[in-house]
């Protein structure tokens, strides 16, 4: 299990203060600074493939849900190199 630094807050922590934090749908900036994937990175994931899911809301609005956020996060830890390797697939 991953130990967040103690300035940061917990999961728990947010959500009882929160409720509803997990389940909002933020903007790939407010996306890029949670997963610290850059902005273009984002951008050229929707547009190829690969990368986080995420909700298109008419032609240029597009929002990433919280949940599908931490979610692919958590499918992208690693114990090694090697697995490393197998998460981009």
């Amino acid at each position: 299990m991953l130990k967040l630094p103690p300035s940061l807050p917990s999961l728990e922590a947010i959500l009882s203060d929160n409720p509803g934090w997990l389940e909002e749908a933020i903007d790939t900036k407010a996306a890029s600074k949670l997963t610290g994937v850059p902005v273009q990175t984002l951008e050229t994931w929707r547009s190829r493939g690969g990368g986080p899911r995420f909700v298109k809301l008419g032609s240029k609005t597009v929002r990433y849900p919280r949940r599908e956020l931490l979610t692919w996060m958590r499918s992208k830890v690693c114990a090694s190199t090697a697995d490393a390797d197998k998460s981009r697939a």
